[in-house]
Order: C-alpha cells, then structure tokens, then sequence
C-alpha cells in the first residue's frame, strides 16, 4: 500500500501497472497521475496467505483545499507479490 502511494505521489507509471492485477488494471497515463497527493494514512489492514485487506485515507490537494480518499482495498498474491485488485465495500 505505501508503495503504491509513493509511486503516485512521484508519478512511477510502470510500478503501478506492476502492483497492479491485470484483470482489474485500468489503463493509465502520465496525465492521470497529476494529483498532488499530501499525505498517507494506514488506518486498518488484515494480512491473509493469499489476499490483504488494507483501509486506508490519502489526503490530495485540489483547488487550493485538501481532500481526502478514503478507501478499503483488496490485495492479492499474484506471481509472488502483492498486488491491488480492487476496492471493497467493507470489511466483509
């Protein structure tokens, strides 16, 4: 999770594609990673053998005020890493 954050926040394009699931990847470009992304906050996360669950906030600035995104996401190992899959309505 905290690298993917930090591969947003410096715009690393082809580490996002690799820590990402093929099925669900969207295509992205240089232009989408154009947030100005602050800061990082790991609020939960539950490690599995085979998928993780990991809530979080990531706080951006847009339009001179600061916004958050809040979200649960699904990890799964894939290949023998961890990659996102997806994100979750809730903990379930």
């Amino acid at each position: 999770m905290r690298s993917r954050y930090s591969a947003y926040v410096i715009g690393n394009l082809p580490y996002l594609k690799k820590s990402w699931h093929p099925d669900t990847y969207p295509e992205l470009s240089e232009q989408d990673l154009q947030t100005k992304w602050l800061r990082l906050e790991v609020i939960k996360a539950k490690k599995g053998l085979k998928k993780s669950i990991v809530e979080f906030k990531a706080w951006f600035e847009d339009d001179d005020a600061e916004h958050a995104l809040h979200e649960i996401s699904l990890f799964k190992l894939y290949k023998k890493r961890w990659v996102y899959v997806q994100p979750l309505e809730s903990w379930d």
